[in-house]
């Protein structure tokens, strides 16, 4: 297993050379912790300047953090964009898919009148769309992370339309979920989507 040191003489490698008005920049390791489940060094860098001294303008902005695997050594990188914790979640969940795709399908068939109505209601589409929508060609509906795929699921049932999440080796079709949009309006664009 890489030590904390070793994990963080790697991520301070990785800022090696980088010249800021005509110097070179030197980092400093702001903080470094296991993740919960032991698999990576969650590393926090920044520059000596902002680090030790305060100076904001010296800050460094976009990256959330560095991740070491503690067997490999390989170093990822998160965005400011995401968490620390979804990052890793999406990255489980990713390992845990071997090779699959998580898609967003009907919990429900075409002789479920109240889910077909709310699913119409929802979607301001006809009934012969709805009908559509539930056929073996179009039941993938949404495909993205299992976080996000989640949380669409959660708002489409919140809306009375039950649906599931499954392993599939192909998508089919599904509309790419974006998990930084993820809330009720995006969710059923992205299925109306499906009914082009």
């Amino acid at each position: 297993m890489l030590s904390a040191q070793q994990a963080c003489a790697l991520v301070l490698a990785m800022h090696d050379g980088i010249i800021n008005d005509g110097k070179p920049e030197r980092f400093v390791i702001q903080s470094c912790e296991l993740c919960p489940l032991r698999a990576y060094w969650v590393i926090r860098c920044n520059s000596v300047d902002y680090v030790q001294h305060g100076v904001e303008s010296s800050c460094y902005i976009g990256i959330n953090a560095h991740l070491v695997n503690v067997q490999t050594g390989v170093v990822d990188t998160i965005g400011s964009a995401i968490s620390v914790g979804d990052y890793l979640q999406d990255k489980y969940d990713q390992d845990a898919a071997m090779g699959n795709f998580y898609v967003l399908t009907p919990a429900f068939n075409r002789h479920d009148k109240t889910a077909m109505g709310n699913l119409r209601q929802k979607l301001a589409c006809t009934y012969p769309q709805v009908v559509a929508l539930l056929s073996e060609q179009n039941k993938h509906w949404l495909t993205g992370s299992r976080r996000v795929l989640l949380l669409a699921q959660q708002l489409l049932c919140d809306q009375g339309v039950p649906c599931t999440i499954r392993l599939v080796p192909e998508t089919a079709g599904a509309t790419p979920l974006d998990g930084q949009l993820c809330h009720a309006d995006a969710v059923l664009l992205a299925l109306r989507r499906r009914l082009q």
